[in-house]
């Protein structure tokens, strides 16, 4: 389809020039609103998608940052474990109540060791007083044996002196 130019400047010219202004606007007012949201709007939406997921990066970053902050903190703490089989009972029976687990047995373990056991407890039990230990005594146990058992857990922990 080929327009020939003639016959549209023909066209225009037989408008009165109230009719071209109005034409004019009109055109204006349409290349305007295909610009408005067929680029622009678009544009917007895509710049503000943009920031937010440079906002939630750089908090992300930000946690991350924190995180390995905290993490070298705790390699720097110089937490001395027990040095003797009675400073190391007392640690890990104290951790145990702190965390609310209930130790109910106690027995021998290797040389200079002891192990406990406690027969009804929570997962979160187990964890805290796992990490209360490790953060506050610089203890592990040495073994470590976890059974569940009628919806409870098991626990069976040997702790040996540190040499």
């Amino acid at each position: 389809m080929k327009i020939d130019m003639s016959r549209v400047q023909g066209w225009w010219q037989q408008r009165a020039p109230r009719e071209r202004w109005m034409l004019g606007l009109m055109t204006a007012a349409i290349a305007a609103f295909v610009l408005w949201y067929g680029v622009m709007l678009p544009v917007r939406q895509a710049a503000d998608a943009a920031q937010l997921r440079h906002g939630r990066a750089t908090l992300a970053l930000l946690q991350a940052e924190l995180q390995l902050a905290q993490l070298r903190t705790l390699d720097q703490r110089d937490i001395a474990p027990p040095v003797d089989a009675a400073a190391l009972k007392a640690a890990v029976l104290a951790s145990a109540q702190t965390a609310g687990l209930a130790v109910s047995r106690e027995r021998a373990h290797g040389d200079d060791g002891f192990g406990i056991e406690a027969d009804a407890a929570t997962s979160a039990q187990l964890f805290g007083w796992l990490d209360d230990l490790r953060l506050r005594h610089g203890v592990a146990p040495a073994t470590l044996s976890v059974a569940r058992s009628e919806g409870q857990l098991r626990v069976q922990a040997g702790f040996d002196i540190a040499r």
